[in-house]
């Protein structure tokens, strides 16, 4: 019974730290907040059912993004499946202050991108090094660094544009 008390304190604890991270990825790979919803409960289950496995192999940051990418993208997939279509980049909740054009026009290039780039950039984006994204994704840090770079000019004409 400890183990569990001790589970629940340590899942509370990566909880205060990380749920706006992981919110923010959740809002990359979900259109509506109804699914956004979805997809953070689902990562937050993946976190619970493997906290018990954490070995300290690697950071607590670099794992609870690989398990948030790994969920996020099986989620995507399944999500891709069963709406076979189109639907809008945002809710009509979005308010027209410039700081919120910006992020949009931001959040709507980075959709446009692979998926691979989307996941590399969102996880730069979130702060974690070229190194911490190949634990993440298994992509080589001198890879994912070109590639980050190619993103990241493919993208600034979008923020200079904002």
């Amino acid at each position: 019974m400890k183990g569990e008390s001790d589970q629940s304190a340590q899942f509370i604890r990566l909880m205060e730290e990380y749920t706006r991270p992981l919110r923010r990825l959740c809002a990359a790979y979900a259109d509506r907040t109804a699914d956004r919803e979805d997809l953070f409960q689902d990562i937050l289950l993946a976190i619970w059912r493997a906290l018990p496995a954490y070995r300290g192999d690697a950071s607590v940051r670099t794992w609870l993004y690989r398990i948030a990418h790994n969920v996020a993208l099986t989620w995507k997939a399944r999500h891709r499946r069963r709406q076979h279509g189109e639907v809008p980049l945002h809710d009509a909740q979005d308010t027209a202050t410039e700081t919120n054009l910006r992020r949009l026009a931001l959040t709507r290039a980075i959709a446009t991108l692979s998926a691979a780039d989307r996941a590399l950039i969102l996880l730069w984006l979130e702060g974690l090094s070229a190194a911490e994204i190949e634990v993440v994704t298994g992509v080589k840090a001198a890879t994912v660094a070109v590639r980050l770079g190619r993103i990241r000019r493919s993208l600034q004409p979008i923020e200079e544009k904002s």
